[in-house]
């Protein structure tokens, strides 16, 4: 293998960890907490996606220029038009697409907050980023030639682990904010009185 794919490979999975740790980042400031905690949170969690877009356009421009792989210009742009590994480059390429219209609409999230609607659609491409980093995940792991690597592997379950354990943190820790807001509404309710009975009155003949 040449130097350029080796350092292809390099850049491709140091963007994954990259942007595994900014999205797993993303989905623990989504929750609650104190706004000092939060902005510092969020300030690692755009410095990780920043230095991984970086390295993911590394990973692309070398990818491009080694002979190796044969990706091509077409093959880098247009999904599925590889000849190398098509399907799997093609994953990466719509990976790629939507962590930089997420990074594209991160920049005008400020003017976008202005509206319900900027907000609503600013949300629900930022919520694409989750979908582009699992099939980031299925680009790597295919069209990698050294999967087989036990590092590799281990990088993988490290990325994977990253993200799932923040998720299953999340989806916990609002369960437990849903669990102490209904007993405090309880105990908060007033106290219900039973109906009164009524005693059916005999009827004079």
């Amino acid at each position: 293998m040449t130097a350029v794919w080796m350092t292809a490979r390099g850049a491709g999975l140091s963007a994954l960890l990259l942007l595994s740790i900014a999205t797993a980042i993303g989905v623990v400031v989504s929750g609650r907490g104190r706004a000092t905690t939060r902005v510092v949170v969020q300030y690692v969690h755009r410095v990780a996606a920043s230095l991984g877009l970086g390295v993911l356009l590394l990973h692309i421009g070398t990818i491009l220029a080694d002979s190796y792989a044969h990706v091509g210009v077409r093959g880098a742009v247009v999904p599925f038009t590889s000849s190398f590994r098509a399907t799997w480059v093609g994953l990466g390429t719509i990976a790629a697409y939507t962590f930089l219209a997420v990074a594209a609409l991160g920049f005008a999230r400020g003017r976008m907050a202005g509206s319900t609607r900027g907000a609503a659609i600013w949300r629900a491409v930022h919520m694409s980023s989750y979908a582009g980093w699992a099939i980031a995940m299925v680009h790597g792991v295919y069209s990698g030639t050294d999967t087989s690597v036990p590092w590799v592997r281990w990088l993988y379950v490290i990325c994977g682990g990253l993200v799932v354990g923040a998720l299953a943190a999340r989806l916990a820790d609002g369960r437990r904010t849903d669990l102490v807001r209904g007993a405090a509404a309880y105990r908060s309710a007033p106290p219900s009185r039973p109906a009164p009975v009524r005693i059916p009155q005999e009827t004079s003949r």
